[in-house]
Order: structure tokens, then sequence, then C-alpha cells
């Protein structure tokens, strides 16, 4: 699992600048990197790793970095490199990847300084072309054989479906000219996407939303201590950290704190969040991937097969629908209480010591920033103590992929401004998004360092294709309060079998 580690580094600090942001306890030098900062692979002249730690920032890019070795230094002569960026949604902390200027804000100018940088080291004009649908303009240019942009950005949960329809290259094939393995590119995206050896889209330092995306669970550490709670990273620590343990924590906070009998937006729960991420995040902390690969074969399979699924969704139905454990802010019983903000009624609930357990996409940190008590994070608990590791979820980032369209000396060039891309991001735009962007004060708690490696070393992607519904009609079943998943399972496995076979044929071959 080695490879999967080196985006641990670099993604650790988003939360560790948000963590206990406002506690007493937290250190008073945000400046100072922790007591043992924690090492990190170094890129050496000829782009491999080696050992190197962290220097002036919290978790910092590696002491000896240089982001022009390991990457080919051309001529392109002016070339305009067009990027299609579907990035639109608000709830990103960036939508844009190029910016015209520098304007004192330090993620605009990391962009703008890596984009400086792949524009004089490559003699290119980078430039973008935002739209609100960057699948349906991809598939749009491939058909129509035009040369419009170089690289496409699109959402995870649409790229399987634009690589079956022949609209992308396979990256793996491109090895002579674009070496994956290099530390700016996310080793956890290129283990996880890969099928039968093809990988038609990755993610890179490049790109911000893989870091906005992840799915998050954190703790109120004060509660935890008023409540006499076990601690949770002492659990994770003893692998006790399953999800009967997190249910059974989540029941004992539960408290009617005016005893009118009606719960509120002003009582206790033992879990925040929304039901849809939830399940997603539950469900993957439990080791079930809705479409799995074969041990054996490495084919798709369903992953929702056998009695382990029917167990965790009963788990989940529980914790969601018995009594008043958690305040789903989409549940009907609990909408009326949300103060007219909606899916964000999470944060206040959360920053108001009323919720011992939130979870959200990490974008969202961001607000916890003034939250008087300490908070930790932990990964999505276990399914029993058997289970070999966690499993932390990104669900749907915008993937980078290079359209057919181009022909090989074009390819060429693609991909050596991608390289180039995402090595020049590596100590700027990572640096000034973990480092510099999160203000306030920071946690230097070494068990929440060692906690949130672990969070990000056991990363995962989840494997998306629209026309298998396993992923929709488990959600719609948990959070529209069906007790019984077996049938609907059942009733759906015979079509997801055909889908998957159809789709086995083009990663294998018929």
């Amino acid at each position: 699992m080695k490879h999967l580690k080196r985006l641990s580094a670099l993604v650790l600090a988003v939360l560790l600048l948000c963590l206990a942001a406002c506690s007493e306890k937290a250190a008073e030098d945000p400046d100072r990197p922790p007591e043992a900062a924690p090492e990190t692979p170094a890129v050496t002249e000829e782009g491999g790793t080696g050992s190197g730690t962290s220097s002036d920032a919290l978790i910092a890019v590696e002491e000896d970095y240089d982001w022009s070795a390991g990457v080919k230094k051309n001529d392109y002569a002016g070339y305009r490199f067009t990027i299609l960026n579907g990035c639109t949604a608000s709830w990103y902390s960036y939508t844009l990847v190029t910016t015209e200027e520098t304007t004192g804000e330090p993620v605009n100018d990391a962009i703008y300084e890596r984009t400086q940088r792949a524009n004089e080291f490559l003699n290119v004009d980078v430039v973008e072309n935002n739209v609100s649908d960057s699948t349906a303009d991809l598939k749009k240019a491939v058909k129509a054989g035009s040369g419009d942009f170089d690289v496409a950005l699109c959402t995870l949960m649409n790229s399987y479906g634009i690589a079956m329809e022949n609209n992308i290259y396979d990256l793996n094939t491109l090895s002579a000219d674009l070496d994956l393995a290099n530390v700016w590119w996310d080793q956890n995206a290129v283990h996880d996407l890969d099928i039968n050896g093809k990988l038609y889209f990755t993610t890179s330092d490049f790109d911000t939303t893989r870091f906005d995306s992840i799915r998050s669970l954190y703790f109120n550490k004060q509660m935890i201590e008023d409540l006499s709670m076990e601690n949770p990273y002492d659990l994770v620590d003893d692998n006790r950290w399953t999800l009967d343990k997190f249910i059974e924590m989540c029941a004992a906070a539960e408290l009617d704190r005016d005893g009118d009998g009606v719960m509120t937006d002003t009582d206790r729960y033992g879990y925040v969040t929304y039901g849809e991420l939830a399940v997603d995040m539950l469900i993957a902390g439990t080791g079930i991937h809705y479409i799995a690969k074969d041990p054996e074969t490495g084919r798709l399979i369903n992953g929702t097969q056998g009695e382990k699924l029917i167990d965790v969704y009963a788990k989940i139905y529980d914790l969601l629908w018995t009594d008043n454990r958690i305040f789903d802010c989409r549940q009907n019983r609990y909408s009326k209480y949300a103060r007219g903000l909606g899916d964000r009624i999470q944060e206040p609930i959360f920053t108001e010591n009323s919720a011992l357990f939130y979870s959200e996409c990490m974008a969202w940190t961001r607000v916890l920033r003034e939250m008087e008590a300490d908070f930790g994070v932990v990964p999505p608990p276990k399914f029993d103590e058997e289970q070999d590791r966690h499993y932390s979820i990104i669900l749907n980032p915008f993937m980078q992929m290079i359209p057919i369209t181009e022909k090989a000396e074009q390819v060429s060039r693609t991909c050596n401004v991608l390289d180039v891309l995402a090595s020049a991001s590596h100590d700027t735009v990572v640096d000034a998004y973990v480092n510099v962007t999160l203000t306030g004060k920071v946690a230097r708690d070494p068990d929440t360092v060692r906690m949130l490696h672990l969070v990000f070393d056991e990363l995962s992607y989840n494997i998306h294709f629209s026309n298998v519904n396993i992923r929709s009609t488990i959600q719609n079943g948990l959070t529209g309060g069906s007790e019984n998943i077996a049938s609907m399972i059942q009733k759906s496995a015979k079509s997801v079998s055909k889908t998957l076979e159809k789709t086995n044929d083009f990663f294998f071959g018929g």
C-alpha cells in the first residue's frame, strides 16, 4: 500500500489547519511545524522519490523538491493549450484552474504561478473554457472531430461512461510520454480507477476538487469528555472503531434538552449530516464497494451480494430511523428545524455542541474554524474488528482525460503539458491550498496528525456507471425509510449482472 500514502502528506494540512480552530488547547505559534513532522517522499533529479522531511509549513512540500525535475522541457512555439473545465458548482472551494493575474489571494496567485511556469517551460499559452456540462461538450467535440480543447475535466461519476463510448485515451498506453508514478499524480486514483490495466482518467496536484470531495467524519472532543465516552482515537488504535461502536455512541449522545418530547435543532444528537452522504461514507467504511473488482480475475462484480450488505444496511437503517440519534437535515421530521439554511444547518448544529459527530465533504471544513470546542477527525468505522483496514472515501472529483481527436504528436504534447502542470502545482497550488488558505489556530496534537495520516493513507475511489443502479437502490432504500433491502437487491441482481457483463466485455474483451 506504499503507493497509496503519497497523498497524505499533501492533503493532511487541510484539516489540521481547521481542527481545534479556536480551542485554547491549540499551539501558540501556527507557523511552527509539529514536533514530529511526518516524512514525505522527496522528488529526486530523476523525478523519482527519496526520503525527505517537511520544512517550514505544517505539512510542507519536500525540502529538495524541484518542480522541473522529472518532466520534459520542450518548445511548442506558443501553442494555445485549452482545458475544458466543467467545474461550476459553488460548493467547491475553487472552480477555475487558470487565472489572468495575481490578486494577493494565495490559491489564485499559486494557480497563476504554476500556469506561468508551464507557459515558460514549454512555450505554451494555457487557457481554460469553463462550461456547465463538460461531459456533453467533450462527446460533441469527439463526434465532430474538432480540436477545440486538449484536456477535459469531467466528474468521476461520468468518466467511465465517457471512456466506454470511446471518447478518451487509455492513459496507460501513453506511458512513454506520461509517467503516472510521479509524486504529483494521485496514486490512490491511479490504483483504484484502473480496470484490467486500463486507466482512462485520473487526477493530480493540478486540481483541488479531489481535496474538496473527501467525505470527512469529525467528532466533538469536548462532548466526548463531558459524556465520559471513550476517545475515538483510542478506539481506532485498539481496533474497536466499528459501525456498532459508532451507533452505540450516537445513541448515547441523544438528549431532549428541554424535555418537551420534541427533538428540534436545539436538542442534542449523536450525528448530524444528510442521509445520502452518511450512506455512502458508512457503507464504504465497512469495505463494501457498490461495484468491486474480483480479487482473482480483476473483473467487475456486484459488491453488495451476500449477507454482509444486509447486515450493514440494517445497522445504518437503525442509525437513521430509530429514535432521534441523527439529525438528518433532509428528513421531513427535521427539515422544519433547519432555520432556513437547508443542508447548511449541519454546521450550526455541530458548532453549537448539539451533535457528537458530523460528516460532510472536506470543502465545508472551512466553516468550522470559529468553533469554540476542540474537534477531531477519524476514518469511517469498520464493519467489525476482523476487517483488515479502514476505508475513507473520495466520491466525485473532476478527473483529467485526453480526447481521442488528437493525433499522435498532439497527444505527446498534451501529456507533456499535463505532466508539467501537475509537477508545477505540487509546491504552489497544493501548498497554498493546504498551508495558507485555511487559516486559524492549528491543532498540534500528535494523535490528530497520526489519525489524519490514517484517513488519507486509506483513501479510496468509487467505480461509477450510470446504468448500474446498485448505489441508487441502496441509497433510496435507506434515505426513504425502507427497512428491508434484501428483496430490492435480489430484484435488481439479474439486470446488474448483465450490465456488468457488458461492461467487462469493454475492459477485458468479449
